[in-house]
């Protein structure tokens, strides 16, 4: 190998790290051609990860490092958040098991066709809504060269996962259970996160279990929130909460 190459070669493991994957793109804007690509793949150099997407051959590919290469490589605004950052901060033992099987990730946009043609061991799922921008977005340690991900919050992935009850596997008694041991959120920002919120269902959720679950941080929310007039059925069989608007399980219906 001459002294170009493999100077070429070094380069290409400084500048990506183990178990992420990037776009071609990304290794393009970098001086490596698609030809180089190409020869990278055929000498073990690389690994082709889906359509348009490489990671380094010798690594295994991990989820964090999926999403390392969204954030960070692909610089393509999405977020972890919902049932992924509750378990991230702490909150796994209320989780279903195996819940890390499947990453939840929320952004505007459709991810594009590399993302989508991944094959790693966890199956990573898209939501465009509820949307809250930057709001309670917070940077997450990883293994992976001392790297940050962007994860939302413990008060921004609970409304994003309120949004989930009674579809996606989320059941109003799980989000209640999981509710009720949310005992040290901050009220400001889940404040300015339910002045952004678009969702009538995630602001009346929200409220009904602030309401019955009453953790020292309740008493500090804004109640004066529009929530519409509509009624709701979140669950079949319930009974119909005249305060905020929506059918509840009979067991958690006040008498």
């Amino acid at each position: 190998m001459s002294l170009q190459k493999y100077e070429k070669l070094k380069q290409l493991y400084k500048l990506l790290p183990e178990g992420v994957v990037v776009p071609s793109s990304w290794l393009v804007e970098q001086g490596y051609s698609r030809q180089l690509i190409h020869k990278y793949v055929n000498n073990g150099i690389l690994k082709k990860i889906g359509f348009g997407s490489y990671a380094r051959a010798e690594s295994p590919v991990i989820w964090e490092g999926v999403v390392l290469g969204i954030q960070h490589f692909a610089k393509l605004p999405f977020y972890v958040g919902g049932l992924t950052a509750l378990g991230l901060w702490g909150f796994a033992h209320y989780l279903p098991l195996g819940n890390l099987n499947e990453i939840t990730l929320y952004g505007e946009k459709n991810p594009p066709a590399w993302i989508k043609s991944l094959k790693i061991a966890q199956r990573l799922v898209f939501y465009k809504k509820p949307w809250f921008g930057s709001i309670g977005l917070k940077p997450y340690p990883t293994n992976i060269r001392n790297l940050d991900i962007l994860v939302s919050s413990p008060e921004r992935a609970l409304l994003e996962m309120l949004y989930l009850v009674e579809k996606n596997g989320v059941t109003f008694g799980y989000a209640a259970e999981l509710f009720e041991n949310l005992t040290s959120l901050r009220p400001s920002l889940l404040n300015e996160l339910l002045v952004k919120c678009e969702s009538l269902k995630v602001k009346r959720l929200f409220l009904y279990l602030s309401s019955i679950y009453l953790h020292p941080w309740t008493k500090h929310i804004n109640r004066d929130i529009d929530i519409g007039t509509g009624k709701m059925q979140i669950v079949k069989n319930g009974r119909f909460d005249k305060n905020y608007l929506i059918t509840v399980p009979k067991e958690f219906h006040a008498a």
